[in-house]
Parts: structure tokens; sequence; C-alpha cells
């Protein structure tokens, strides 16, 4: 009886550790397999996301998905898809388990990014002048950190 309550204990044991380890399915290794720019302790894919910009300032039609990470590992998908003069922009939380009431998918019709400097040595990209956003407020899209002076000297 008392290996059958070892072993019945074991597979409970077992069973936890995988259902945990779990993020709803899209790890940060495959969303950077898959170009999106990721943001997770660092942003990858950050040459995309400047591709995406100079399309942007050049009419040229692009899309990117920016996917973030919260701290327990669930991805948010922004995704961006510019057309020539518009970008599409949907924003969706629905894989983040600790979302509360305001889990789903947001969608709004944007014409521009600019920037923000936050912090010394960081900026902040921002999505905005949008058709459903009827005040001053923009999307947040991502941070990174500012070129260094003696990278562009070099």
């Amino acid at each position: 009886m008392m290996r059958f309550i070892i072993l019945l204990l074991s597979c409970v044991l077992v069973f936890s550790i995988v259902a945990c380890s779990k993020n709803s399915g899209y790890s940060y290794q495959e969303a950077i397999r898959k170009g999106d720019v990721v943001v997770f302790n660092e942003v990858s894919n950050v040459e995309r996301f400047e591709e995406f910009l100079a399309n942007l300032e050049n009419n040229n039609p692009d899309r990117i998905r920016v996917t973030g990470y919260t701290d327990e590992g669930d991805p948010i998908f922004k995704d961006l898809e510019y057309d020539g003069k518009v970008i599409q922009y949907s924003y969706d939380n629905s894989h983040d388990a600790y979302g509360g009431s305001q889990k789903g998918k947001k969608i709004d019709v944007c014409s521009r990014i600019t920037t923000e400097d936050v912090l010394q040595g960081q900026i902040d990209y921002v999505i905005s002048d949008c058709v459903k956003n009827y005040s001053d407020v923009s999307y947040f899209l991502l941070r990174i950190e500012k070129p260094s002076l003696d990278a562009e000297d070099t």
C-alpha cells in the first residue's frame, strides 16, 4: 500500500511540474526564431523593428509582431500591419493567465510611431494618432537602449 501511495504522489508531482512549466505554448525562443521583436529581459530582433520603422518612413507596406512576456512567462502580442498609409494595431493579452477582466484583443488604426526619452540611455517607442483613441493617450510598444555615441562614430 505504501508503494502505491508513493507512486501516486510521484505521478502527481510530475504532472504538477509539467503543467506549471507550460507557458501558453509560445516560448520566447520560438518567438525569436519566428522573427518577432521579443521583449524578455532584453529586446531581441531589434534590427527587424528598425527595418519596420524604415519601411514606415518610406511608405512601404510591412508587418511585425512585438511579443512581450509577463513575469509568469505568458506572451502578450502587439501586431502592427502597415499598408503604406495607416497602421493596423492589435494588442492581445488573451494568453495572460493573470490578465484579469481586461483580457482579450484590442484593435485600433493608427498613423504614427514616435519616441520618448524616458531614462538615461533608453527610448520608448509608442504608437499614436489612433482612430479609437480620442485623447492624447498612446500605446506603448517597447523600450530599447539608445545606440552609444561611440558605436555611431566607428
